[in-house]
């Protein structure tokens, strides 16, 4: 956000002098909101044109839709609408190329936490790219050069796609393999256990984003100058990628050795250690010490989220419907996200302080999931595949 307010991003919104103003940073809050809930509403039908073309037609459709959003995102100091537009395209291609690769872990269940934990830090290193973009810019490069060289970046890879094997590459021996569970698609959708995990995922889809659409605004509420708030903007964006490559082990052991339940039972006791530390700091203000405690919470709470909702689905609901659960899963939790706007708007005349204890709230409650999977599998003898790492 900061080297979008530099470059004069919807700088039209403000007066003439200001360098940044609530309507402004409502605009780019607005236009990253909308992006993450389309991102996560379009997550079925992408993986109905999965199913359907196959990942390498799918990965080449999105990566030259990524190549176009990064060309035209570029073009966005000639016309604001070039922002949102090219944003948009980025942030929904990149994701589903992504999909193509998801469910990878499921082919090696005793072992799933580890691979989808690592996709996920793959995945999150990604966003370093920015972090590198906005350096570049900070040091002269104009706004427009920077996201032209990703476009050249992104078509390369592109162009990858097109040397990836035609048929399928054979799978491992059936004897080698354990067997996951099948079920219907409206079964699990009438099962308690979906209900819980889209609530679950809803949630803490909301929370996370609130956090990342905000940060900037977070930081300069604390009473900081615009440039230690730029600072520690600089901090978190660096650290965020960063968390999902650093703690992947540390994941991949939580959701492998001691199961999907107790990891998301972590989630929630670090999402709250989180939230304790943003209330201390915006008591305080002025502190580096606990924004930047907190980054290290939120950067190991985002891709542990993210890998505890494929693995629980592809061990509970199974292979063949891994898909159809995960997807409309996502879809549900993108239609919540669109509350993030309406939350930050609020945030800006009620404080920080509410939104984030209304959110630590919300997010402690989820805790019910994994203490219904926990008593599940004390009253049903054997069955702890779904929900632990036997």
């Amino acid at each position: 956000m900061p080297s979008l307010l530099k470059v004069g991003a919807f700088a039209k919104v403000c007066q003439p002098g200001i360098r940044s103003c609530n309507e402004q940073i409502a605009r780019l809050t607005g236009m990253f909101t909308l992006a993450s809930s389309l991102l996560n509403i379009f997550t079925l039908p992408s993986g109905a044109m999965l199913d359907a073309l196959g990942p390498r037609a799918t990965a080449a459709v999105f990566g030259g839709l990524a190549t176009f959003g990064c060309w035209i995102y570029s073009l966005g100091p000639e016309n604001d609408t070039n922002y949102t537009v090219g944003f948009i395209l980025m942030s929904l291609s990149g994701p589903y190329i992504f999909n193509c690769t998801m469910s990878f872990g499921n082919f090696f269940p005793a072992h799933a936490g580890l691979i989808t934990a690592c996709l996920v830090g793959s995945f999150d290193a990604s966003s370093g790219d920015f972090a590198i973009l906005a350096s570049m810019i900070d040091t002269g490069l104009s706004f427009g050069t920077a996201f032209r060289l990703l476009a050249l970046m992104t078509a390369t890879c592109w162009l990858t796609t097109f040397a990836w094997p035609d048929s399928p590459v054979e799978s491992a021996k059936e004897s080698e393999r354990r067997e996951l569970v099948k079920r219907d698609v409206w079964e699990i959708c009438r099962s308690a256990e979906f209900w819980l995990l889209v609530y679950t995922a809803s949630i803490s889809m909301i929370s996370l984003n609130f956090f990342i659409a905000t940060a900037y605004p977070q930081l300069l509420s604390g009473g900081l100058s615009g440039e230690d708030a730029d600072t520690l903007n600089s901090d978190f964006a660096w650290l965020l990628p960063a968390g999902g490559i650093v703690f992947a082990p540390l994941i991949g052991t939580i959701v492998d050795r001691l199961g999907v339940a107790m990891g998301y039972i972590i989630l929630q006791c670090t999402y709250g250690a989180f939230t304790f530390l943003l209330m201390v700091y915006s008591t305080i203000g002025t502190s580096y010490s606990f924004p930047r405690a907190a980054f290290v919470c939120f950067a190991f709470c985002r891709p542990l989220f993210y890998t505890l909702n494929p693995v629980f689905c592809g061990r509970h609901f199974g292979q063949s419907n891994f898909g159809s659960s995960f997807g409309l899963t996502l879809t549900i939790a993108g239609f919540c996200n669109l509350l993030v706007q309406p939350l930050a708007s609020l945030a800006n005349t009620r404080g920080f302080p509410l939104i984030n204890s209304i959110l630590g709230l919300l997010q402690f409650s989820t805790i019910l999931f994994p203490i219904w999977l926990m008593k599940r599998t004390e009253t049903k003898h054997g069955d702890t595949l779904p929900y632990s790492s036997a």
